[in-house]
């Protein structure tokens, strides 16, 4: 008979009282799994911890001072006894008792060492995939969304855990640097976990894509320049020119990196290729994109933080 592995399920909060209970709840109806679940309380000071101590006999709950929440999401790693770990933030939930088993059961007793799903936003309208779990990521922006992100301890260990210098991205750094130390992961195409948008990242967009460039400038070893201008192409479809092509051909690539490139760049036109009309028809999607975005982050300043 197969032994079921013991995951464990990290929940990092500081005053989330209207949020926490349901977190919990999804997390402690997960079947068939062997489970173990951590609460880090930054020392809240609503109710937070009221709805924790309704749990307290299938919990371990710890609330004590930190230094933002990736020093607690470090120092609730030291007192994990999973084999495999999951973050999973004070007001994101499973969307289903199945969800770690599901995840569980793709890996099985395969050589990954990570697996991700889908996660959704805006009450289930989107979808949020993991990309390829390559170094392509480095140009492609965050390879998963953190909640979705099964990983396990020995690669936390030997890592070193979260770079505690980033205040927005480290979990996106850390996954860059499980790609760079060549483990292999695992993307899976089905939804697992509702995230809630409001948390620290979406309330500080502006400085967290500021730290998301300068991540990305260490793994592709580049200024924030490049880096930048490599967001603004490869994520958010930003015209480019002849120059931008030429540079990035210019740099160390590794054969991944160099065959996504050559696809890129044989399926889309830079400034120059482009006829006016069409350039213009491009500027004006991407024009409206921007708007969009910026409301539904104006609209997330309104919504009470889970982690201040």
């Amino acid at each position: 008979m197969k032994s079921i592995p013991l995951v464990t399920v990290i929940t990092v909060v500081r005053n989330a009282e209207k949020t926490i209970q349901r977190t919990l709840v999804s997390a402690l109806e997960q079947k068939n799994v062997s489970l173990e679940i951590i609460v880090w309380d930054g020392l809240s000071t609503d109710g937070t911890l009221k709805q924790i101590e309704k749990y307290r006999r299938q919990l371990t709950i710890v609330s004590q001072r930190d230094f933002g929440v990736y020093d607690a999401m470090n120092q609730a790693l030291k007192i994990a006894n999973g084999k495999w770990i999951l973050f999973l933030n004070a007001d994101d939930y499973f969307l289903s008792s199945d969800s770690l088993s599901l995840l569980l059961s793709e890996v099985g007793n395969t050589e990954f060492d990570y697996v991700c799903g889908c996660a959704t936003l805006f009450f289930g309208l989107k979808k949020w995939p993991p990309k390829t779990l390559t170094d392509i990521d480095y140009f492609l922006g965050n390879p998963s969304n953190h909640q979705t992100y099964l990983c396990k301890k020995k690669v936390y260990d030997h890592l070193g855990g979260f770079n505690t210098q980033y205040k927005y991205a480290a979990d996106v750094d850390f996954m860059y640097r499980v790609i760079q130390a060549g483990y292999k992961g695992l993307p899976v195409f089905k939804s697992i976990v509702n995230y809630s948008l409001g948390g620290l990242s979406s309330k500080n967009i502006s400085a967290g894509v500021d730290e998301l460039d300068k991540i990305r400038s260490n793994f592709l070893n580049s200024d924030l320049v490049f880096a930048r201008e490599s967001r603004l192409v490869f994520q958010d479809g930003l015209e480019f020119s002849e120059q931008f092509k030429s540079e990035v051909f210019s740099r160390k690539l590794s054969k991944t990196q160099k065959r996504f490139l050559d696809d890129f760049f044989k399926f889309n036109k830079s400034i120059e290729s482009t006829s006016f009309i069409e350039l213009n028809r491009k500027r004006f999607v991407r024009f409206m994109k921007n708007i969009a975005k910026k409301f539904v982050f104006f609209i997330l300043k309104f919504i009470p933080s889970r982690y201040i």
